[in-house]
């Protein structure tokens, strides 16, 4: 398993590549958060109230404001989308598509089984048609794809009725470890990694594009948020961080030009693999030191008073590192 760079060499190396990194930025003129050398408001796409549309390739977008982000590959095959928001913004969802191409949805890749990112399914999949054919219905809608784990959550009893109605449930599900297709001209790859954020993580690789949507394993906005009740672990948290930046090519050796692998997460900014390992490191910075005081014996009030994330705070907040140490506390104390 690849581990954080130790000692404090590794500071002037990522000092030198964010000054580099802000030059080349500065460089391409006007631009927008994150990546924003490659990044683009969709062209004569008018975004409905509340959603905004970002060109981030000649055929990927990403829709932001719909509860999760959700990544748009266009082609001709149809429309693949990551995840499709929620119920409430489904159909803004499905005008913003719409703004972009005449083709109809076809695929839809749910990251999780989060409500923000499945609630939407059932209205955004009516507005397709299936990529393969449902033995389960004869109305005309797009293939849904999860991993089992999410059909399993999301089929859970809950009184009466199931947690979530059968018109939002995945159409198809997958347990390899990747699942792969070809579709718009494009090597499309779902790969598993369960018991990250949930037990049901999938990450969506598209090849051609060199874009990858990692669902809620990755959010730059707060620490991140493990959800050990539906199968969360910090170690698959990093397991599945550690994945990503195997698929992740970051701009070097040619660093004043803007090939790179982009990053989509399910929430927050599109970002790169400079931002990822940084990201990665303080995930493993922060266990091992939580780890060092369960060893010690020191309760959870002992470890929140210490506060290991302290020199983050100020960057990912402090609330969601509250959080994050109470999260990791449990896991690591239940293990020992």
């Amino acid at each position: 398993m690849t581990q954080p760079n130790q000692g404090v060499s590794r500071q002037p190396r990522l000092v030198a590549a964010g000054l580099v990194l802000g030059l080349v930025l500065l460089s391409s003129g006007p631009s927008l958060s994150g990546v924003q050398a490659q990044q683009a408001r969709a062209p004569g796409a008018a975004a409905p109230a509340g959603l905004e549309t970002i060109q981030i390739r000649p055929n990927v977008y990403v829709i932001f404001g719909a509860g999760s982000n959700i990544t748009v590959h266009l082609g001709e095959d149809g429309v693949i989308l990551v995840d499709a928001g929620t119920a409430a913004l489904a159909p803004q969802v499905v005008t913003a598509v719409k703004a972009l191409t005449s083709q109809p949805i076809r695929l839809i890749v749910n990251t999780s089984a989060d409500a923000d990112h499945v609630t939407g399914n059932e209205i955004v999949s009516a507005a397709g048609r299936e990529v393969n054919p449902d033995a389960f219905s004869e109305d005309p809608h797009a293939t849904v794809l999860a991993h089992e784990n999410v059909m399993l959550r999301m089929s859970t009893p809950s009184g009466t009725d199931t947690l979530f109605p059968t018109a939002l449930w995945p159409s198809e599900t997958y347990t390899a470890r990747v699942r792969s297709m070809y579709l718009n001209n494009e090597a499309v790859l779902v790969h598993r990694q369960v018991g990250a954020h949930s037990d049901g993580d999938s990450v969506v690789l598209f090849r051609k594009a060199d874009v990858i949507a990692t669902g809620d394993i990755l959010d730059l906005r707060h620490f991140p948020v493990i959800d050990a009740a539906q199968g969360g672990s910090i170690q698959g948290e990093l397991d599945a961080l550690n994945r990503l930046l195997e698929l992740t090519v970051q701009a070097m050796p040619l660093v004043l030009k803007p090939g790179r692998t982009l990053l989509v997460p399910g929430h927050g900014r599109v970002s790169d693999y400079a931002e990822l390992v940084e990201y990665r490191d303080m995930v493993y910075i922060i266990r091992d030191r939580i780890q060092d005081m369960v060893k010690k014996g020191m309760t959870l009030d002992q470890v929140k008073a210490v506060r290991p994330t302290l020199d983050y705070d100020g960057r990912y907040g402090v609330e969601s590192g509250a959080k994050f140490v109470e999260a990791v506390y449990k896991i690591l104390s239940e293990k020992k």
